[in-house]
């Protein structure tokens, strides 16, 4: 079985307004061992990931082979893919490796295909706010830009945009800090402004 790497611990830690600080300079800053707990527990389906050249050119109802489909069964909830193009399906039916699957999004070469887990629900929500963080920087960067040259006139509407994307982020963080039991942690570090405090001796 897997579980969450180092990168995305920190990252975990990052989303939910807490410190990335290496567990050396816990004398200095409030470390939490309930991260180690997470990190050790959040882990992946028993059955083996597996992968699949199918192309799926257009949403709707497909088959899809699998490269293995020990411990593969129907009414699975199955993740492909990753990062964008990522997708959580179910198992229809399954006829030796030959998948059926509803999906809505195009796929090609060949993807990783797994039993959706802890492990693979964290890592979804933090490939959601990757992207989220990607979209934003594009679309704010330009909803503020020059509205007219002639004379000079900014676009104001960029703040329903950033709203938009503040409200989403919040609700992804929330689902994070729920799916990792840390939703009383994240409200706290919430209250106090985000991150944890420190004195030096």
């Amino acid at each position: 079985m897997s579980t969450l790497t180092a990168d995305e611990m920190a990252r975990i830690k990052s989303e939910l307004d807490d410190n990335v600080v290496d567990y050396g300079a816990q004398p200095y800053i409030d470390v939490r061992a309930v991260y180690d707990v997470i990190r050790d527990n959040v882990v992946s389906s028993s059955v083996t990931p597996t992968t699949s050249s199918t192309s799926i050119t257009s949403a709707g109802p497909t088959t899809i082979t699998l490269a293995s489909a020990t411990g593969y069964a129907a009414g699975q909830r199955i993740v492909i893919d990753c990062d964008d193009a990522r997708e959580v399906v179910t198992i229809r039916s399954l006829s030796g490796a030959v998948a059926s699957i509803v999906a809505t999004k195009t796929h090609s070469g060949t993807y990783p295909v797994e039993v959706e887990s802890g492990l693979t629900i964290v890592r979804g929500i933090l490939s959601d706010l990757i992207t989220l963080d990607t979209q934003s920087r594009a679309q704010v960067g330009s909803a503020l830009g020059l509205k007219r040259v002639d004379e000079v006139e900014w676009n104001t509407d960029a703040g329903g945009i950033i709203a938009a994307f503040a409200q989403q982020r919040l609700m992804l963080r929330r689902r994070l800090a729920s799916a990792t039991g840390l939703a009383s942690l994240y409200a706290a570090n919430r209250g106090r402004g985000g991150g944890s405090s420190f004195e030096a001796y």
